[in-house]
């Protein structure tokens, strides 16, 4: 291949590649961010873009391990990464934006029989599938959806270890809630930390689960999203 070969070969390929993120980005609500480049210091899991998550599936709509909020939510979070650093800590991210059709795939989930007895062991040992939307610990209606809210935990930067917070991400049980006494003192303050860090940039804990914070006010308080995670 000779040099005016390469030059044409590299034009068309850096062509191709500016029309696929365009047409990507496009598909993005102008309102919303990827917290990859708003703060890349963030350790992004997205546990529903794979099948380690309650349902053992992929989730629907979650087709990269991205994550999306609300702008506004979005530079609050980084705010709080900032302050984590400082104490030698990072936020990973187990879940931001959700799809309207990933809730839906819940509910699917819900009304099939059961099938893996460890799985549920792992994640909803104390209730039925359904049980789990009767207690309020799997929403109809997300604020995920809405771009506001986010799951997560705390990373030693040192180790590279998360935190010990008594409880896995999605444990659908008591010991989850965020003030739950059956943690031990070091697993409570290490939510306390997190709780603490969060609340004071404008995020509000769901007391059910130690990861779940929303952004308040929510920049979509009453508007549910349904674009792909990609």
């Amino acid at each position: 291949m000779n040099m005016r070969h390469k030059l044409v070969y590299t034009f068309i390929i850096n062509f191709l590649l500016f029309f696929y993120v365009s047409f990507a980005m496009a598909n993005i609500p102008a309102g919303f961010v990827s917290l990859s480049e708003v703060c890349p210091s963030m350790k992004i899991h997205m546990s529903y873009a794979t099948s380690d998550n309650f349902t053992g599936e992929i989730v629907a709509g979650y087709k990269a391990k991205k994550a999306f909020l609300a702008k506004t939510a979005a530079e609050a979070l980084c705010k709080v990464q900032t302050e984590a650093q400082k104490r030698g800590l990072s936020l990973k991210i187990y879940d931001s934006y959700r799809p309207v059709k990933a809730v839906a795939f819940f509910q699917a989930w819900a009304q099939k029989p059961e099938t893996n007895p460890h799985i549920k062991q792992m994640y909803y040992p104390g209730f039925t599938r359904l049980e789990l939307f009767e207690q309020g610990y799997i929403a109809k209606q997300s604020s995920h959806s809405r771009g506001s809210a986010v799951d997560l935990t705390l990373v030693d930067l040192e180790s590279g270890k998360a935190l010990d917070m008594g409880s896995a991400f999605d444990y659908f049980d008591d010991l989850s809630n965020t003030d739950s006494p059956k943690v031990t003192e070091e697993q409570k303050k290490n939510r306390l930390i997190l709780r603490e860090l969060m609340e004071a940039k404008g995020f509000k804990n769901f007391s059910q689960e130690w990861w779940h914070y929303s952004f308040k006010p929510e920049p979509y308080p009453d508007q549910y999203f349904d674009f792909d995670v990609e």
